[in-house]
């Protein structure tokens, strides 16, 4: 019996099989495809597809055959969703969330009367509600022949069972999702010119079986095989880390940084700067806190590019002595992790400012594969940082609520690492930081 999990990723797309045991048997990845249309960047959703079914059939040929795959859930981007027909068949590209062409129509949202912290998240331009309120303008064709617009990360789900619907994590970021109700916020919803919408589900909901011919006559699959809503890449991770630590805040280091914890449910009554809020994957009495840092943005700002960043995370050990990230100047790739670090810490500090419990802190992601870049962070957050052996934490979240919903136990077992923090470099962090809050703040 086998497992199957999809990472829809900014940049590379994951499918991985797993054994009785929740162990990870098989993973390939490969970069996600992108197109251009006549505004910039898009993603040709029928290609995605096509991509990942050969990805799976790809996977169980070479793990031998050992019978069909009983279940198979997906993770990935929040704001990427693409627009659908009556046969849940794309009408159109997919527009992804780095894509800056609905601006002017985040701001018309976000000064509009409808705009609420109940959202909670702000209104800005990689949120889902500018792209509907551009394509209205831009593309009045696309939303007038549309019966649905589905979420990307969803989308192979629901076509593959011929049901539409959308993950209770992903609703989150449209910015028309309240995550305390876990309601669509209506008169959002009219000010950006909303296509129909599917129902929300949480995450580890049936939502059919396999009905995809393709997949069928391959063998890999059967008419038994359940698909199972999973939801956003971050809140997912997070959810296969707190099976080994339930208080668990989360360091997910890849093309974004996301600092992420869960907190006791409440009503939010303004906008956080530096933190989001979400439908929790852990259910209805939390809501999900995200620090967001963009971390690529800012390397591509500096001089050096991400050539040098990888370079200098690549030594045993971060190279130089402590600067000040207070000054927000870069003369090195050190002084460029230190700065993102402070955000980091900072958006960490925000989180028990809501409830999330002040437990340990588990690194993931790509970077977190970096020794020498954890030193760094552990110093400056001035305490040990935890790190999974086990990195594909998307898939293995996915997969547990694959595994959750054939009624066999969510749990896997992955040694974890400890790094600590470098005493020396601790104790001048813990001078600067004070500085570095009181220019941000």
């Amino acid at each position: 019996m086998s497992i199957c999990s999809i990472d829809m990723g900014t940049t590379n797309l994951k499918v991985a099989l797993f054994d009785d045991a929740n162990r990870m048997v098989w993973i390939k990845s490969v970069p996600t495809p992108r197109v251009e249309d006549r505004f910039g960047v898009a993603t040709d959703v029928r290609k995605l597809v096509e991509m990942v079914e050969d990805l799976m059939i790809e996977g169980w040929d070479e793990t031998g055959r050992r019978g069909p795959i009983v279940a198979i859930s997906t993770a990935g981007v929040g704001e990427d969703g693409v627009y659908v027909d009556e046969n849940l068949d794309p009408i159109a590209f997919s527009i992804p969330w780095f894509d800056m062409r609905a601006s002017a129509e985040a701001r018309e949202l976000a000064q509009s009367e409808a705009a609420t912290p109940s959202a909670g998240v702000e209104m800005e331009p990689t949120r889902t509600a500018g792209r509907w309120l551009w394509t209205s303008k831009a593309l009045p064709e696309i939303p007038r022949q549309a019966h649905r617009w589905l979420c990307l990360t969803d989308y192979p789900l629901a076509i593959w069972a011929k049901k539409d619907f959308v993950s209770d994590t992903l609703a989150s970021r449209t910015g028309c999702f309240d995550p305390t109700t876990r309601e669509w916020i209506e008169p959002l919803l009219r000010e950006s010119r909303a296509p129909a919408l599917p129902q929300v589900v949480p995450a580890g909901t049936v939502i059919g079986t396999m009905e995809r011919e393709r997949l069928l006559a391959s063998g890999a699959v059967n008419a038994n095989t359940l698909l199972v809503a999973g939801g956003h890449d971050h809140p997912v991770a997070a959810h296969a880390i707190h099976k080994m630590a339930a208080d668990a805040r989360v360091d997910s280091m890849g093309t974004a940084n996301v600092i992420y914890g869960d907190a006791p449910r409440f009503e939010m009554s303004a906008f956080d700067p530096q933190i989001a809020f979400s439908a929790s994957i852990e259910g209805p009495d939390k809501i999900g806190c995200l620090g967001v840092f963009e971390f690529t943005g800012a390397v591509n700002k500096f001089s050096g590019g991400m050539a040098a960043i990888r370079g200098e995370m690549a030594l045993p050990r971060i190279a130089g002595v402590p600067g000040n990230p207070a000054r927000g100047q870069f003369a090195n790739e050190r002084e460029l992790l230190e700065w993102a670090t402070f955000n980091a810490r900072r958006m960490l500090e925000k989180l028990a400012r809501y409830g999330v419990p002040e437990g340990p802190v588990y690194a993931t992601g790509g970077w977190s594969r970096s020794r020498a870049l954890l030193e760094l962070r552990a110093s400056i957050f001035g305490r040990e940082i935890y790190v999974p052996e086990e990195r594909e934490l998307s898939v293995l979240g996915a997969a547990l609520f694959a595994a959750e919903a054939t009624g066999r136990k969510s749990v896997f077992e992955t040694p974890v690492s400890v790094v600590e923090p470098n005493p020396t470099w601790m104790t001048v962090y813990g001078d600067f930081y004070p500085q570095f809050l009181e220019q941000r703040n």
